[in-house]
């Protein structure tokens, strides 16, 4: 099918990074409201599966960093280690748990040496249909277009460990009636080889390839091509006959090293402009900590920096969309 290059917004969209992660513990209903509410166009999620075949809300599939499962005596003994891509990860994971059991954790902050733990074990772990009825709801009620930027963690490595996503995934967005080439639901993977499933199995959605920002980092399933070889002008062609959208982390596109200033736009802008591909960077936090050197204000990591002034940076090289913790202040 030929595909139209996506037309580009008077300004950038902002999406509610996990919610409003900058507030709230990421991944909760509560977070998602409040992003959308803050006045971002869309929200963010990724999701992951459970052992009986749902799909929930998780950033990772190893649950300890982000809910209160090592305080559940009862599940103390499904703590173990797995490669993930291989990389080996200690601690208790989604995929041996069911939906029923997952119910009983509570979501707490990631971050908590930087981010406040106010809100923890206050939330519970959200699947999917509960999130995508959140997004219907707050659209009607709002009365204007709520976006989802549902991204799809590893799909390669839960097919190999007998836990596929894919059949869920459509399953749940078709009884949802999300399917559609105008859907409010856009979906992401780091995977090019999954989105070309995706578009096999008939899902016109609007498609977003994700891409890390180590240029040397080999994509999973494309024969060993790097995240270099895909940014390429050529290898720009080649996701562009898939997707509609080109998602790489912040460093793919300024020059900037980490612990650094700014630096200057990479002609990835031009290159994803010259494809027709739309631009959706992440991740814009507000915090000293993830921000350039001569964006922050004061010496504390956990202050609030000049992340306004970041994104006005990124929207000048003509950014399409930002993914922010901090919806409320990339304006």
């Amino acid at each position: 099918m030929d595909r139209q290059p996506a037309p580009r917004p008077p300004r950038p969209a902002i999406v509610a990074h996990r919610g409003a992660s900058g507030y709230l513990p990421e991944h909760t209903l509560a977070a998602y409201e409040l992003g959308i509410r803050l006045g971002a166009d869309a929200f963010e999620i990724d999701v992951v599966p459970t052992r009986d075949g749902h799909l929930v809300a998780r950033h990772e599939n190893e649950l300890s960093g982000s809910t209160d499962v090592a305080d559940h005596p009862r599940f103390a003994a499904r703590r173990t280690t797995k490669l993930v891509e291989g990389t080996p990860h200690t601690g208790w994971f989604a995929e041996d748990f069911t939906l029923a059991e997952l119910g009983e954790l509570r979501a707490r902050e990631p971050l908590p040496a930087l981010r406040s733990t106010a809100h923890d074990d206050l939330y519970a772990v959200p699947d999917l249909p509960t999130i995508l009825a959140l997004r219907a709801r707050l659209a009607a009620e709002l009365d204007r277009a709520v976006g989802l930027k549902l991204e799809v963690k590893t799909p390669a490595h839960f097919a190999a460990i007998g836990v596929p996503v894919l059949d869920r995934l459509v399953a749940d967005l078709d009884a949802a009636g999300m399917i559609a080439a105008d859907s409010p639901v856009e979906i992401m993977t780091f995977e090019l080889h999954h989105l070309r499933a995706l578009r096999a199995r008939g899902i016109d959605n609007p498609l977003v390839f994700l891409v890390e920002s180590d240029p040397s980092s080999v994509v999973v399933g494309e024969g060993g091509a790097t995240v270099a070889d895909l940014i390429a002008p050529a290898g720009l062609e080649r996701v562009r006959a898939v997707a509609e959208a080109l998602g790489p982390g912040r460093a793919a596109l300024f020059t900037g090293a980490p612990d650094g200033p700014l630096g200057h736009p990479r002609p990835l802008f031009e290159h994803a402009a010259a494809a027709g591909l739309r631009l959706d960077c992440w991740t814009f936090r507000a915090e000293n900590a993830y921000l350039p050197t001569d964006l922050r204000i004061g010496t504390d990591p956990a202050g609030l920096g000049d992340l306004a002034g970041l994104v006005a940076a990124y929207a000048q090289a003509g950014l399409d969309t930002v993914i922010t913790d901090h919806p409320d202040r990339v304006a």
